[in-house]
């Protein structure tokens, strides 16, 4: 094994902990840099507090060893200043310092150190120390990614159950109760009163089987087993197939759709996402639009992106709803215009595929004239 192999040996596959040194005197930033370099450590170097604190919060070191004694802002000040920054205030700091009575090594804690370490130091006993507050923070970070992926999955957990018991259990219970009046009292029936019925069973199915393909979907993605395969696809057609998949709800509402996309265009994304998207963002802007209007759907081209707005003159937001849509963990449920249901779901689903395919997905609105949901992907 060669010596750089030996150097980076204990860091598994994870990339080197970065080491902030922070002393105002060249030679000890270069022994100090020397000794952590040869055991594998990434090295990052500021000569004075200010530019300490300014480091730590930009590159958010794995550790600080931070000089106590240095002129104009001493090392105490600058670590009080790193913790009172959210974007430092984790980084474990330990003081370098020649003062080791009991008031002097209490200050240092006072000032957010977790451990000090006594001028002239020894190589071994600094080694050990470093080693040991990383692999300290290491933990600590772990089981914070580990708490914030279980409250996600928690999250996650709560919203299916919520949609189950009130999105699918309201249209279900009532579904149920349609069929069972018509079986009963079948035969007092007329044509016109038996058509009106069926349509409603079928609208209120079509709902339902929308929201089971979008939990579906989003469990899917929420578990990362909804695979991305990227494919070059004519972004014309795809969308003539969705609107002719949708023409019966637009067809209902007297709405048209009006598309300016060029023949040429070609968009990078997994069609199944895409087909899914499309069918949120145009199912959403039929429900969202008064009978009689149209939907406009255009395209632009920035070098290597591709940009498709949806635009409705509908009901439209306040910038208050245009705010939260987004949000994680915010579902607005919101009834269209012709009172069609909605669990707010489909939207959440639309932004974490279009993240998922390398895009961004946004939406401009006023109330009372109708929104513009517009989305990015690669260029095909």
């Amino acid at each position: 094994m060669n010596e750089k192999e030996e150097t980076f040996k204990g860091f598994g596959n994870q990339p080197p902990p970065l080491i902030l040194i922070v002393d105002d005197l060249p030679e000890n930033l270069a022994v100090l840099g020397n000794i952590l370099r040869n055991e594998g450590y990434q090295i990052a170097v500021a000569n004075n507090g200010q530019q300490a604190v300014k480091i730590a919060a930009s590159r958010k070191p794995d550790l600080v060893l931070l000089d106590v004694a240095m002129p104009e802002m001493d090392g105490l000040i600058a670590s009080r200043l790193m913790k009172e920054n959210p974007e430092s205030e984790n980084i474990p700091v330990i003081f370098l310092t020649a003062r080791t009575d009991s008031s002097d090594v209490l200050k240092g804690f006072e000032a957010g150190a977790v451990d000090y370490i006594a001028k002239p130091f020894k190589s071994a006993e600094l080694l050990a120390r470093v080693a040991t507050h990383i692999e300290l923070k290491q933990s600590r970070d772990l089981i914070f990614r580990q708490k914030t992926e279980l409250t996600q999955l928690l999250a996650t957990k709560d919203k299916l159950f919520s949609i189950i018991s009130h999105d699918l259990r309201s249209p279900f219970a009532g579904l149920l109760t349609m069929i069972n009046i018509m079986v009963e009292e079948f035969d007092s029936y007329e044509k016109e009163e038996l058509r009106v019925s069926m349509k409603l069973i079928r609208d209120t199915s079509d709902h339902m089987h929308t929201l089971i393909q979008n939990l579906l979907n989003w469990a899917k993605l929420q578990n990362s087993t909804l695979e991305y395969k990227p494919l070059k696809i004519h972004l014309k057609e795809e969308v003539r197939k969705s609107t002719d998949v949708l023409a019966m709800n637009s067809v209902k509402k007297g709405i048209q759709f009006s598309s300016s996309i060029s023949d040429s265009v070609y968009i990078a994304a997994d069609p199944d996402m895409l087909r899914i998207i499309f069918h949120n963002l145009l199912g959403n802007a039929i429900k969202f639009s008064h009978s009689g209007g149209t939907i406009q759907i255009s395209c632009t081209t920035d070098q290597d992106l591709i940009t498709l707005g949806i635009t409705d003159m509908g009901v439209g937001m306040t910038q208050s709803q245009t705010e939260n849509l987004f949000k994680p963990g915010n579902y607005i449920s919101t009834s269209g215009t012709a009172n069609e249901p909605g669990s707010g779901l489909g939207l959440i689903l639309c932004k974490e595929m279009i993240e998922k395919m390398g895009g961004k997905i946004g939406v401009e609105s006023e109330y009372g004239t109708g929104s513009t949901f517009w989305f990015s992907l690669p260029a095909g």
